[in-house]
């Protein structure tokens, strides 16, 4: 945060924030022409460069002219992009290394010379990107790492390679094996052997994990809040609950029946809203649960794919207000909750959000626009649908079709003329991708629409170009962001925003 400085005017500093998200958008939008981008490189500071650098595609002479900058950031962000040739990039700087690993063109010699580089923060840099690129080649090259700290980073791979879990399980380092213990794909047997006693060979402390009764219980948490540790291993471990182990298993499905409710006696907070959003969470405790501590579990109940539905029912007949059963599955019981005679009930149905197409069909054809609406969220109707829809309830619904993904240009242009329009349909009208220039074009008689119409790609170029001279910052923005942005509309806001006010303002 930049410290105020007697006599400064602090609009200044709005102005400059503005203007640098202005141009940060701008240096992203892949509907640069190779000018706009001339002007940023010769007037940007380097944040604006460096997304320049990350995000377009650089003629030579531009990656000269970057270059020429000489921003480190930049130069990292021209190797990462591809923008500067791999055979540029020094194999004695391991940081330029590490930014372009993931190039199709990078040589193969990077990947083990980094592996082996005698700075551990190297490393240790290239290993927290395993979970982010999913590289085995990484996690195999360090997992046998002389720092433990490093290997560890090998069981973050996503999709572990069995062999691999292996290998990592007979290194004793704690680190190494509590890391493991977390991991959803390591190998069942392996995590059954980490629980119950640590693992066959004798687990060690060690730098990052001194004391060994602590790595022991770190270890034994991981594996019982792992879905893929068998739950026979976990059991001997449960029979006195403590918070802590409590925490770790509250969310698994497998548990005895009579551990959910010894989990709520523990009247941990956190704890008893797990075992109330967890699906083998015996029914009679769910009834206790949605009367326990004023109602204050009731939500999570009632969200519950096992709570029996009658209790949804009697919810909603007390409290006149329907709750949503989103995560229902059952054909034959969502069907006679759409057939019932009571509107309440038939919302019920209609809030699923995997509705079987027939179940679907009858609610849409509901005589009560509120439950035909709920039924209408779901990507799974047809523009045919959403016509006879629009055609049966009229304006009154133009909001949430509007609004809707598959809503035909047809309708939207419907929605758009139609004089009886809600001001918010109008504005979801201005939003959609698919609306037609001629609805774009009413939609922009309102002032509502500005900043959907920005930021929409379907709105015509002109329209884009006006409002790339708007006085609001953030509508400008949006232009910036929009990636069918005209050269008019570029040229306005380079205009507007490279010749401004500078805030220069620092702590002294």
């Amino acid at each position: 945060m930049q410290t105020p400085v007697a006599g400064l005017n602090t609009d200044a500093c709005d102005v400059r924030s503005e203007r640098q998200e202005i141009l940060l958008a701008l240096a992203a939008n892949p509907a640069l022409l190779a000018e706009h981008i001339d002007v940023l490189i010769a007037t940007a500071d380097p944040e604006v460069l460096q997304e320049l650098a990350l995000e377009q595609r650089l003629s030579s002479a531009q990656l000269t002219a970057l270059s020429a900058r000489g921003h480190r950031a930049v130069q990292l962000a021209l190797i990462e992009s591809g923008n500067l040739p791999a055979g540029q990039v020094s194999r004695d700087d391991p940081w330029a290394l590490l930014a372009g690993i993931d190039r199709a063109d990078a040589s193969a010699d990077w990947l083990p010379l980094l592996a082996s580089w005698p700075d551990a923060q190297v490393r240790l840099a290239l290993g927290a990107s395993i979970m982010k690129r999913d590289r085995a080649d990484i996690a195999e090259l360090l997992a046998g790492d002389d720092d433990c700290a490093v290997a560890a980073r090998a069981t973050e791979l996503y999709d572990l390679p069995e062999l691999l879990a292996r290998r990592l399980y007979q290194r004793t380092e704690a680190c190494v094996r509590v890391a493991l213990a977390g991991r959803p794909h390591a190998p069942a047997q392996l995590l059954a052997e980490l629980m119950s006693t640590g693992g066959l060979s004798a687990l060690e402390p060690c730098p990052h994990s001194t004391d060994l009764a602590t790595a022991l219980r770190d270890l034994r948490l991981a594996a019982a809040g792992n879905h893929a540790t068998p739950v026979e291993a976990i059991l001997p471990f449960i029979t006195e609950l403590d918070p802590a182990m409590a925490l770790a298993v509250a969310h698994r499905r497998d548990l005895p029946a009579a551990t959910y409710a010894k989990l709520v006696a523990l009247n941990e907070p956190q704890i008893t809203g797990m075992v109330a959003s967890n699906s083998a969470t015996p029914v009679g405790l769910l009834h206790r649960l949605y009367e326990q501590d004023a109602g204050r579990w009731r939500r999570n109940v009632l969200d519950n794919a096992a709570t029996p539905i009658h209790l949804v029912l009697e919810h909603n007949r007390v409290t006149g207000t329907p709750h949503r059963i989103m995560f229902r599955k059952d054909r034959d019981e969502l069907l006679a909750l759409a057939t019932d005679p009571s509107p309440a009930v038939r919302l019920i149905a209609a809030g699923s959000h995997q509705l079987p197409l027939d179940v679907r069909a009858t609610l849409l054809d509901d005589p009560d626009p509120a439950v035909a609406k709920f039924a209408l969220l779901s990507i799974d109707v047809t523009a045919d649908q959403i016509r006879a829809f629009a055609a049966r309830h009229g304006p009154r619904v133009f909001t949430s079709l509007a609004g809707h993904p598959c809503c035909p240009p047809d309708v939207l242009l419907a929605i758009a003329r139609d004089p009886q329009s809600p001001r918010e349909a109008v504005t979801e009208v201005a939003w959609h991708e698919a609306a037609p220039p001629a609805a774009l074009r009413i939609c922009y008689r309102h002032p509502a629409s500005t900043v959907p119409l920005a930021t929409n790609p379907a709105t015509p170029p002109d329209i884009l170009a006006e409002l790339a001279t708007h006085p609001d910052p953030h509508v400008v923005l949006e232009v910036a962001r929009n990636t069918s942005l005209p050269p008019d509309a570029a040229w306005h806001i380079l205009r507007g925003n490279t010749d401004g006010p500078v805030c220069v303002a620092r702590p002294l």
